[in-house]
């Protein structure tokens, strides 16, 4: 039995000499992260990066509020929309910011980001926002949104 075993091994160690992503013999392996090109991220067709978050690149930035701008009732937003963010009818631009649950006390640091509906009208966290709160997912806390 004990004979048996590396013979099965041959037929794997031929595939891994085969194998192209451990480079060739010359010393060349896969080309370094560091270039953007190699790495296969995506360029538009002037030649800048993709910006894959979804926000106006166009836009003018609006005037930043900053202290406390209110308090809100928040629940999931899309959770397709990674980072960390709040939408809020509270800003009317996008800016850094942070959240504060008030039944825990807990804080994070986020991205403020503006949506339609009147003051009142609640807001929407990021999946990686809620967990980061330490919260449920259909939970509907009261947070307090600060800006700057």
């Amino acid at each position: 039995m004990r004979a048996f075993v590396p013979l099965l091994m041959i037929p794997f160690l031929a595939a891994c000499q085969a194998a192209p992503f451990l480079g060739s013999p010359e010393g060349q392996g896969p080309a370094p992260l560091s270039d953007p090109e190699a790495a296969g991220e995506p360029y538009s067709s002037t030649g800048e990066p993709w910006d894959l978050r979804p926000r106006a690149r166009d836009e003018a930035p609006g005037p930043q509020a900053s202290g406390l701008l209110g308090t809100s009732v928040a629940s999931l937003g899309a959770a397709s929309e990674p980072g960390l963010w709040v939408k809020t009818p509270l800003v009317s631009a996008v800016q850094p910011g942070r959240v504060k649950v008030l039944s825990s006390g807990r804080e994070l640091r986020l991205e403020l980001r503006p949506t339609e509906g009147e003051t009142g009208a609640g807001a929407r966290l990021s999946l990686q926002a809620m967990q980061g709160l330490g919260l449920g997912l259909t939970a509907l806390p009261e947070i307090e949104i600060y800006g700057g």
